[in-house]
């Protein structure tokens, strides 16, 4: 993903709006240019590819330049040494030469890096690439993609462009007609605080609170938000809006988003589960249990005018359903408000596994609570679905 200082936005003041950056069929061809400048260069240091494309591109408008070769680098495949030995050889080298402080013989200092690499490169620039070759500017092309199009470069910078815009966001709200399972999992997946509501026209909302108002962090859930969006532009049938504020105290802007955009994006199918506790239980429940079965996010509970998409539904042979949700580490705001929500949960066979630590907390919650440590266990788990079958 891009940085904020690559970021390309056109705000529109009287209307208190903002849209990210998009190109054109007029930047075509500089993008094509770009494109053969990677290649055509692999094997040759990420210093010098970065500084051909940006030749290549100087025809493009100057503030698109750097983020399209940033998109770039992200599709190419580098090669540098892994596992801090490079640092370690450079570290030899330096200390060797600390020895014979001044060093002012350029054969004594040749010698002594043979003497940790077995080479000593006769041009200085290839000494300076052999002993900082971990750093970015000297890894090495290693491969770029064939199939990858001036279409896919285009299409890239495009959704790029309104991720970046994302850091700043504050609250977005998005509108999903159908494909709810998708909304819900990449929310899990990205560890975005929402809830869920009925649309107006029959759909569902969610609203995601942003880093200011939530965990005064701003970047890190920004950045939540970008990918989030790269997963939702793949769904049908949904709208975004999201409050824009590029400087603390300034009024937010809306940056609004829908399919009609054409915003596109290759990410791959969602993960099945967004935490390890999930995937763990699910794993050793298996795929089926003493007459239970366990499905993933099949059911929306209604928590008065909140809906509630629990983790898994157990369904036993003789037709017994229980959802099953599970209270992660959030922070207490959140956790409040978590609870709230599942005791407004009404008419429906509920358990609810909490962390031992978080336990007090859930009052008087009018549903089968199951406390863990670090996993949750089969054998605390089963007895407790048998309870629903036994009423």
């Amino acid at each position: 993903m891009l940085t904020k200082p690559q970021r390309v936005y056109h705000w529109d003041r009287p209307g208190s709006s903002i849209s990210s950056d998009r190109l054109s069929d007029e930047d075509r061809p500089h993008l094509t240019r770009a494109l053969d400048v990677y290649r055509s260069m692999t094997g040759e240091r990420l210093g010098h590819v970065r500084d051909r494309a940006r030749a290549a591109l100087a025809g493009l408008r100057p503030d698109r330049g750097e983020a399209v070769v940033q998109i770039l680098d992200d599709a190419a495949v580098y090669d540098w040494p892994r596992g801090g030995h490079a640092a370690t050889r450079r570290l030899r080298v330096f200390e060797r030469a600390a020895r014979d402080h001044p060093l002012l013989d350029g054969d004594a200092a040749l010698g002594h890096l043979s003497e940790v690499y077995g080479e000593a490169p006769a041009e200085h620039g290839e000494r300076v690439a052999l002993l900082y070759a971990d750093y970015p500017e000297f890894h090495q092309l290693q491969a770029f993609p064939e199939d990858y199009r001036v279409e896919d470069l285009r299409a890239d910078y495009d959704l790029a462009q309104a991720q970046a815009l994302l850091y700043s966001s504050v609250r977005v709200t998005v509108e999903a007609r159908e494909g709810l399972g998708h909304v819900v999992r990449y929310a899990r997946l990205a560890h975005l605080l929402h809830r869920i509501t009925r649309a107006p026209d029959g759909g569902y909302r969610f609203v995601f609170d942003g880093p200011n108002s939530v965990l005064r962090h701003t970047h890190a859930y920004g950045v939540s938000f970008a990918r989030f969006l790269a997963a939702l532009v793949q769904a049908q049938d949904w709208s975004f809006k999201a409050e824009i504020t590029l400087r603390k105290g300034w009024r937010p802007l809306l940056f609004t988003l829908t399919p009609a955009n054409g915003l596109r994006s290759r990410v791959p199918a969602p993960l099945l589960f967004d935490s390890t506790l999930e995937s763990s239980l699910a794993e050793r429940f298996g795929a089926e249990r003493d007459g239970w079965t366990l499905r993933r996010e099949a059911a929306v509970l209604e928590a008065g005018d909140a809906l509630l998409v629990p983790d898994f539904v157990f369904t036993h042979a003789d037709g017994t359903e229980v959802a099953f949700e599970i209270v992660g580490y959030w922070t207490p705001e959140y956790l409040a408000e978590k609870f709230s929500k599942l005791g407004r949960v009404r008419a429906v066979d509920l358990l609810v596994a909490v962390p031992k630590a978080r336990a007090l907390a859930t009052g008087a919650l009018p549903h089968a609570v199951l406390p863990f440590k670090t996993r949750i266990l089969l054998r605390d788990l089963l007895p407790r679905l048998e309870a629903f079958r036994k009423r």
